[in-house]
């Protein structure tokens, strides 16, 4: 629960964690304990598109300087049903009393102190890039935008190598380096006992297990500069983000994987590219037809631009449009979240690597 100005916001996950749509929900009261009324924007926490989807079983809260956050859980479940990481939005409370979570754009890198719903500082570079790699298999899923997927390389590759092709020089600010589990089966470390569930066993590593990684960058895919050196490091971070305050012209990326924990062959459910490439931002999307199929449903189908993507916003009212779900190499998509007998609105942004183009608003269903 969150008090702020008065009210009481009641918040709670809506199941379950191994979903694209776990999300959380709010009710809102003038007392703690009640009475308690859904609030209109709902669910406030929901992101069901992108390179790792799900937004729920979260804490809304205020850093330092005031700003408020929301941080949730996101699923992977590949390994484990329950196998997820925490995402962090802006969030907020309007000047109608409705609590709003920012996640348009919501798993690309965030300006900290730029206000909500801004737009990203930097465009995603690498989505569909041409990989090759040292050994191993699903080399494109290094560029599928999907942290369920990943590229694997053979147990006996002890230098393995993948590399990104971004087609052309492009100005690149950011690099996320996302590191895979790959179904891995480990057996019990000798001299250790587990502990066993109803589920699985589990136990406590007593040795650092460091993910090591030398990231390299190039324009013509011969000569390499260091962009990254963490083949020392003794931290253990699956997903690591590395920012070129200045930017770099590159057209390739290399990663080699050093070391990973318990000796697990290398594996890359991504490498991200942000910056920006060389041209104009996309088109306008002006067509759109929308068709609702039940009380909380709705397909939504838009005459394509020259775009790598659209974020497809929706909302109660025109000016309240909190929700979003980011669609890639497609013009249709599908959203279950509505309130059954309330009004929606939404507005479809086309973004290509140089930029984003703003959509009108129009309204889904009456």
């Amino acid at each position: 629960m969150t008090k702020y100005s008065g009210k009481y916001y009641l918040q709670y996950a809506v199941p379950g964690t191994e979903l694209n749509i776990y999300g959380d929900g709010c009710y809102v009261g003038e007392r703690p304990l009640g009475p308690f009324a859904l609030a209109k924007n709902n669910s406030y926490s929901y992101h069901p598109g992108g390179f790792i989807t799900g937004a729920g079983h979260g804490s809304t809260l205020l850093d330092a300087a005031g700003q408020g956050w929301h941080i949730s859980s996101m699923r992977i479940s590949c390994n484990h049903m329950f196998e997820r990481r925490l995402g962090l939005w802006k969030a907020g409370v309007d000047a109608d009393g409705e609590l709003y979570c920012d996640q348009a754009f919501g798993d690309w890198p965030v300006n900290a102190v730029t206000p909500a719903f801004s737009k990203p500082d930097f465009m995603l570079l690498s989505y569909k890039a041409e990989v090759k790699a040292s050994s191993g298999t699903g080399q494109g899923c290094v560029t599928d935008e999907d942290i369920r997927t990943w590229w694997e390389a053979d147990p006996s590759d002890k230098n393995a190598w993948v590399e990104v092709d971004l087609g052309r020089e492009c100005d690149i600010h950011a690099v996320q380096v996302n590191f895979a589990d790959g179904m891995l089966k480990m057996e019990l470390p000798e001299g250790l006992d587990g502990i066993e569930s109803a589920y699985e066993a589990r136990y406590m590593a007593r040795v650092k297990q460091p993910i090591r990684w030398l990231l390299e960058y190039s324009a013509d895919g011969e000569t390499f500069e260091v962009m990254e050196d963490k083949s020392n490091a003794e931290t253990s971070l699956p997903h690591d983000l590395v920012v070129m305050e200045n930017g770099g012209r590159a057209r390739y990326l290399r990663l080699t994987v050093v070391e990973q924990p318990f000796r697990q062959a290398a594996c890359i459910s991504g490498i991200r590219v942000f910056g920006f490439g060389e041209g104009n931002p996309p088109g306008r999307v002006e067509e759109v037809v929308c068709e609702k199929t039940g009380d909380l449903d709705v397909g939504i189908t838009w005459q394509g631009v020259d775009a790598v993507g659209y974020e497809v916003y929706w909302g109660y009212a025109p000016d309240k449009l909190y929700h979003s779900k980011e669609v890639l190499g497609q013009e249709h998509t599908k959203i279950g979240a509505f309130i059954k007998g309330q009004k929606a609105w939404g507005r479809i942004d086309a973004f290509n690597r140089c930029g984003i183009t703003r959509g009108a608003v129009f309204e889904l269903y009456k």
